[in-house]
């Protein structure tokens, strides 16, 4: 089971009968484009309840529905699974479940790549992701298997498509999960979380 599919049943079974999965979630193109560092592709918004998130993906999807369309569904294409994960982050911080629901500030960013540092110092590393910034930066330590790695890091687009199907319905702390895309899947699926500075609100 795709690691979204697993949290999609999550989140189904905390709000099954008490009437918001049918209500309106809202996903629409965010129009000033705060960006984390580690992420790529269209920045969509996504509102529920009065909280709105984010959701960094390559296969945006620009719709009204409700969360209930992701209930006994396949989510066999990367633009379903795109929209499930930015419902699950709304979803999440509507609950209260999670914190991280939109990008820090720029100003953040040359902290964040520091902290992120000091964990993954004399790791290997495999990356789950486009996250070129990191590739770029800790070049020496990745390696060419995730097999080989020591952590695996794991950004939205990552998340999203999972060809290979890498990442466990229930990932262990060989796996951080980086950016406020990927927040409200990791805490449904109870992984590791690497988004220090993200914004609950904007």
């Amino acid at each position: 089971m795709h690691i979204i599919k697993k949290a999609v049943n999550q989140i189904e079974s905390m709000v099954e009968d008490c009437g918001i999965s049918d209500n309106p979630v809202i996903l629409e193109q965010e129009n000033e484009v705060v960006r984390c560092a580690y992420e790529q592709g269209a920045l969509i918004r996504v509102t529920f309840g009065g909280r709105s998130a984010g959701i960094a993906t390559d296969d945006p999807v620009r719709t009204t529905t409700k969360p209930s369309f992701m209930f006994g569904a396949t989510l066999g294409k990367p633009a379903l699974r795109s929209a499930a994960a930015g419902i699950l982050n709304a979803l999440t911080g509507f609950l209260c479940t999670s914190r991280r629901l939109h990008a820090c500030l720029p100003e953040n960013h040359t902290t964040c790549i520091r902290e992120l540092e000091d964990l993954i110092t004399g790791k290997k590393i495999w990356c789950c992701g486009g996250m070129k910034q990191i590739r770029d930066r800790f070049s020496s330590q990745i390696v060419n298997t995730p097999e080989e790695a020591d952590l695996i890091l794991v950004s939205s687009d990552g998340m999203i498509s999972d060809e290979n199907g890498i990442i466990p319905e229930e990932p262990g702390e060989r796996y951080l999960f980086i950016g406020p895309s990927t927040a409200g899947v990791v805490v449904l699926t109870h992984g590791c979380h690497f988004c220090p500075y993200g914004r609950t609100n904007i």
